[in-house]
């Protein structure tokens, strides 16, 4: 009998430290940086209807995950990004969308507020190809 539990407890301690853990999907921002990272983030859908929401504050060699859930893989969501660091560098492209963001506050605008844009100041924000992965890391390099 004490034999019975003694292997018992260890297949289920085998089982708890030996179990994977359950896969992390979403868009995660990395600062690779010496610098504090700001991020803000965008996503346009199709109907070119934009959610903007910020900020996340990311210290060197850290890790902030803004969407904790699966990407969309179906292309029908684009995903974009503004950053700054304390040092004044920026991660933006003028080529693509500029979109409405509080400079001093957290702030989750919808798509009207994003284009009435009284309130705030725009941005032009860098695209983020996912490649349709559910899950996705933005290296913030300098």
């Amino acid at each position: 009998m004490r034999r019975a539990i003694l292997i018992s407890a260890f297949f289920v301690f085998g089982a708890l430290v030996f179990h994977p853990a359950p896969a992390r999907a979403g868009m995660h921002f990395c600062n690779k940086t010496t610098n504090t990272v700001n991020v803000v983030m965008a996503t346009l859908d199709q109907a070119a209807d934009a959610h903007v929401w910020g900020w996340w504050q990311i210290e060197p060699d850290a890790c902030k995950t803004p969407i904790s859930a699966d990407l969309d893989t179906t292309g029908d969501l684009a995903y974009y990004y503004y950053a700054y660091d304390t040092s004044g560098g920026t991660w933006s492209d003028s080529s693509h969308y500029a979109f409405c963001i509080d400079p001093n506050y957290a702030f989750d605008y919808n798509d009207s507020q994003d284009t009435d844009c009284s309130g705030g100041t725009r941005k032009h924000f860098k695209i983020i190809n996912t490649d349709d992965s559910s899950d996705f890391t933005v290296s913030l390099t300098p």
